[in-house]
């Protein structure tokens, strides 16, 4: 909700602008000297001021648009006038001001453009991105507005999933203004491509977009998940294990997300000794792969391996709260079937106190969710959301 000194600031910009064309169009004109305008003129903006001192933001924003409606020639005021409108969610007035504006046959070529940007930035907030498009694609011929309609056209592309148009538009982006720190976002561009492929059972197709996502400056491990999905989907299993493997090694955060999927190849091929072997070597690289493998356990009932159910019980022990509840030293002193069955209980209760909504989480913006997404959609941030790996306990 705007404040009073958010009105205020938008009040003094309205007067200095109003002010700075009345100065530039009587003051130097003697034998014209006019009072009258300029009395009104600031007795308006007076009255308008008062307004937002005492707190009556819409009584202020009526007077500001009679002063408008007296002065046209006023193209600050209506550029200030239509900003204020979009930012208080009235977009419809701010796109009225700003067509108004376009449709003026003396506009300059810079007012203009101005004009433009403003109306896709109405369009794009009122969610008419076919319109917002449109602009931005007329304003990339822009010196001044170029970046920024690129930007934009990207935003509307990442928002539609029109990823072919996000490409080019990226692309051009980066030439240009080259981010600070590599995004990756045309790799992820070309790996939701492999995934609509894959969708549709096109293996061809989706191997041909990760190859062009690998061969990206900035690529991303995202290429070669969704490279082990492909080999997973069309049954070849012993490349998605070597895949799956790869990317433990390079992104640890995402071990608990593999697990899982790395359990069902070795199911499928009858590989469980490779799944031993795999998980005693993710196991042995410290306390955070154990116990990202021990949340995957929790989360998931068909991994069944012995490596995997004592990282279960190696986290409950580590864990304050519950080595009260459970005693390791009777788990190992009971026989093999009581304890099978005191373990599946165990993980049975935590995936209960794990709420499916947390189970992953933006380190950007703390954004939780019930699966993996690549792109945040809160604060729209690529690759920061990754499996939670502790339960919400008070300690």
């Amino acid at each position: 909700m705007p404040t009073e000194s958010t009105f205020l600031l938008a009040g003094l910009l309205f007067l200095a602008a109003a002010l700075g064309y009345f100065f530039a169009r009587f003051g130097d004109d003697e034998e014209d000297d006019v009072f009258l305008p300029s009395s009104r003129l600031n007795a308006d903006y007076i009255k308008g001021l008062n307004y937002l001192l005492n707190e009556q933001p819409d009584q202020a924003l009526e007077v500001f648009m009679r002063m408008v409606e007296v002065d046209d020639e006023t193209l600050e005021t209506h550029f200030a006038l239509g900003s204020l409108f979009r930012r208080r969610g009235e977009v419809d007035r701010a796109i009225r001001v700003h067509q108004n504006l376009i449709a003026r046959p003396d506009l300059s070529a810079m007012h203009r453009e101005n004009a433009l940007i403003a109306l896709a930035e109405d369009y794009l907030s009122a969610g008419l991105f076919d319109r917002a498009e449109a602009l931005f694609k007329e304003l990339r011929s822009s010196t001044e507005f170029k970046v920024k309609a690129l930007e934009k056209l990207v935003r509307i592309y990442e928002v539609t999933h029109d990823w072919e148009p996000a490409i080019e538009a990226c692309s051009e982006l980066e030439k240009m203004a080259p981010p600070r720190q590599a995004t990756g976002r045309v790799a992820h561009y070309y790996c939701e491509l492999a995934e609509e492929a894959l969708q549709r059972k096109d293996f061809v197709k989706a191997r041909d977009y990760l190859g062009q996502a690998s061969a990206n400056r900035n690529s991303t491990v995202r290429a070669l998940y969704t490279l082990a999905s492909v080999a997973q989907e069309s049954g070849n299993h012993d490349e998605a294990i070597e895949l799956f493997c790869k990317i433990m090694q390079q992104q640890p955060r995402l071990i608990a997300e593999v697990v899982p999927r790395l359990t069902a190849s070795c199911d499928a091929s009858h590989q469980q000794n490779v799944l031993t072997s795999i998980l005693e070597d993710v196991r042995s690289r410290g306390p955070e792969a154990s116990q990202a493998i021990a949340m995957a356990t929790i989360n998931n009932r068909r991994i069944d391996n012995p490596v995997a159910l004592q990282c279960l019980l190696d986290y409950v022990v580590a864990d304050r709260v519950l080595a009260k509840l459970v005693s390791a030293e009777q788990l190992q002193n009971v026989d093999p079937v009581a304890r099978r069955a005191a373990i599946d209980k165990i993980r049975e209760g935590l995936a209960q106190m794990f709420s499916p909504a947390h189970r992953y989480r933006c380190k950007e913006c703390g954004y939780h969710t019930s699966q993996l997404v690549w792109q945040c959609p809160s604060c729209r941030a690529w690759e920061s959301v990754a499996p939670a790996v502790q339960l919400n306990f008070a300690h």
